[in-house]
């Protein structure tokens, strides 16, 4: 197509080589991408100098609207002024906005100095009981909590258990038997075993609450007229805590005979009736023990 256009052309142009031809080619395209690139540049920096320009003269209309501002309009050179500190009346420096107190409300608030609270004194420190003690009573609330408005809680589970063993142990039953000699059984504890659990007493609101959760089981024998022991057995208790108030909801397990009733005019039905008593009785007992624990603490 070149060389037929140039030997049409008129005046006809000079045949040329394809290496000839191929470098003016490359060339063009050179210039031509230079002027691209030089115009591009031009007009970048035409745009920044546009954007100078604009933000100085935006600069400069701010300037003037500050100085035409109202007197009656602080600027903020003006406001960091006032901002500083002062003298107080006994020569303190301080902030500038710091308050100080006149002589009439100081009067009135009085001194609040922190104070160190007072040791508990020693007549109610001997009058306390002892973790084992069962004949006194013990406080619960701290000096710094005697009104008791703020939750507390003290461990009373050794004096607890101390307290739940005695009274599980004073528990009897008496039956007299309906047969000819109307022979008389007497049913003791004579163990306390396995006990677990623990106990607490809670001040919040001004009241105390008494929280305890045990379990045991206690030996037992049942015994004639002449002290012979005619049967043994055990009693479980697995629940005694404070949730039951009430003696019939109280659980009592009645095991089997670790001994059977036996001897002499000893009769099935009389021992059981002598067990049944028992088990009331230990009923008892554990309500016992709530009263002291409540009148302990």
């Amino acid at each position: 197509d070149e060389c037929v256009r140039r030997m049409s052309s008129e005046p006809p142009e000079e045949a040329i080589s394809y290496e000839d031809w191929d470098k003016a080619m490359k060339k063009k395209d050179e210039d031509e991408e230079k002027a691209r690139k030089k115009a591009k540049k031009e007009e970048e920096d035409r745009k920044k100098e546009e954007k100078r320009k604009a933000r100085e003269a935006q600069k400069a209309n701010s300037q003037n609207k500050d100085d035409d501002s109202s007197d009656d309009e602080l600027t903020e050179s003006e406001l960091r002024s006032l901002r500083g500190y002062k003298k107080t009346s006994d020569g303190r420096t301080t902030s500038y906005f710091n308050r100080e107190q006149t002589e009439k409300e100081k009067e009135l608030i009085g001194c609040i100095k922190p104070k160190k609270l007072e040791e508990v004194s020693s007549a109610s420190s001997s009058a306390a009981a002892s973790p084992t003690s069962l004949n006194n009573t013990s406080s619960v609330g701290s000096a710094w909590n005697a009104a008791g408005t703020t939750w507390e809680e003290k461990d009373t589970s050794e004096w607890c258990r101390a307290c739940l063993t005695e009274c599980l142990k004073e528990a009897t039953a008496v039956f007299t038997a309906s047969n000819a000699e109307q022979s008389t059984y007497v049913a003791v504890v004579k163990e306390v075993q396995s006990l677990t659990g623990d106990a607490s007493v809670a001040l919040a609101g001004g009241k105390k609450r008494y929280i305890y959760d045990f379990h045991t089981s206690v030996k037992y024998d049942i015994i004639d007229d002449g002290d012979e022991q005619i049967a043994s057995g055990t009693l479980a208790l697995p629940d005694i805590n404070s949730a039951t108030t009430a003696e019939e909801e109280l659980d009592v397990d009645i095991s089997g005979w670790k001994k059977a009733p036996s001897g002499e005019g000893v009769n099935l039905e009389d021992a059981v009736a002598c067990q049944n008593l028992l088990v009331q009785d230990v009923r008892r007992s554990v309500l016992r023990f709530v009263e002291k624990f409540n009148a302990n603490f």
